[in-house]
């Protein structure tokens, strides 16, 4: 499985690079936390909280891959390492 930071830029032919991003699983999960929190406020502007949740995925995903050596999963007392593979652009 390939993971997906997101970005507003569009993709080859003009494919969609948000939707089932990780990006926008942020976004999804800051919009269902945010009346609990934030009681009758209304959430920020979409395209600030975008660029907010894009820079974080992709910073996230960009450590990951720059630090994939740190990161290892252990089956049976086996350590397996962990490669990340991405799609769309990290910065």
């Amino acid at each position: 499985m390939s993971l997906e930071a997101g970005t507003t830029v569009p993709g080859p032919i003009g494919q969609d690079q948000y939707t089932n991003s990780l990006a926008s699983a942020i976004e999804n999960a800051f919009m269902k936390e945010w009346p609990a929190v934030m009681k009758s406020a209304a959430p920020p502007p979409n395209d600030q909280m975008r660029l907010v949740f894009i820079a974080v995925a992709q910073g996230i995903l960009r450590y990951f891959i720059n630090n994939n050596n740190a990161i290892t999963v252990t089956v049976s007392g086996v350590k397996i390492a962990v490669v990340f593979d991405t799609t769309g652009p990290l910065y």
